[in-house]
């Protein structure tokens, strides 16, 4: 008898080879179907199970495409902001690094004992001042693509808040709210070293021009099948190139 390859799309004996990494109106039309067949009163108990654990595993594919859908909608529609608010956060970030490198030379080379214990009290302030500075840099390179981003830089004159209806403060508030979020989570991750994009990553292609697609937690990329990835290349080949981490 001639082996026969198992074939590892299959979900005990339902045959998902033709659906799955073939983008989402296939696998829903597959979903149909298979809903369809388990209405049917005289279905036999295996075939019940068969189809069921494929319909579980049709809905989890289904939920990852879709989710990349919402992905590829956000970077297309905040790429802009995003790319100048992290050059910006960037080159403030490395100025205040490049001070307390200076501090601390100083510090090294000076020989007069008060004058070392005035710059070790500036080398404290700056240290604050570089961790401000780091966090608002992880905030642009880590903000949650699938969510919309939030301006790190945007500020609200007070005279037009002044003007604003109650729903509008409302939302400007919780605006406010989600970044100050944000910050700390990243302040957090900073300390513990767990950034998703660390900083020294975020700087090695801030000039770079090279996109890069951050992984999600379970390893893989935001593209993870051949029909979303073709997919994706149409919309982000329209982008600038230098919009890597969105």
């Amino acid at each position: 008898m001639p082996f026969r390859r198992r074939n590892n799309n299959a979900s005990a004996g339902v045959d998902l080879s033709s659906v799955i990494n073939k983008g989402s109106s296939k696998i829903k039309k597959k979903i149909r179907d298979i809903k369809r067949l388990l209405k049917r009163d005289n279905l036999p108990s295996d075939l019940v199970i068969a189809n069921e654990r494929a319909l579980k595993t049709l809905e989890g594919e289904l939920e990852n495409v879709e989710e990349n859908k919402k992905v590829r909608k956000l970077i297309s529609r905040y790429h802009k902001v995003r790319f100048f608010e992290r050059k910006k956060a960037a080159r403030h970030y490395k100025h205040e690094l490049k001070v307390l490198k200076e501090l601390k030379q100083k510090v090294e080379e000076s020989k007069d004992t008060e004058e070392k214990e005035k710059i070790e009290e500036e080398i404290k302030k700056q240290e604050k001042k570089v961790h401000g500075k780091a966090v608002n840099f992880a905030y642009t390179l880590n903000f949650p693509e699938t969510e919309k981003y939030v301006s790190l830089y945007r500020q609200n004159n007070p005279e037009d808040v002044e003007k604003m209806t109650y729903k509008e403060k409302k939302g400007l508030k919780k605006t406010e709210d989600t970044r100050e979020k944000y910050k700390a989570e990243f302040s957090s991750q900073l300390k513990s070293n767990s950034l998703q994009v660390s900083l020294e990553e975020g700087l090695r292609h801030n000039g770079g021009g090279k996109r890069v697609y951050r992984k999600k937690r379970d390893g893989k990329d935001n593209y993870n099948n051949r029909e979303e990835r073709k997919e994706g290349k149409k919309n982000t080949d329209k982008e600038e190139e230098d919009d890597f981490f969105e």
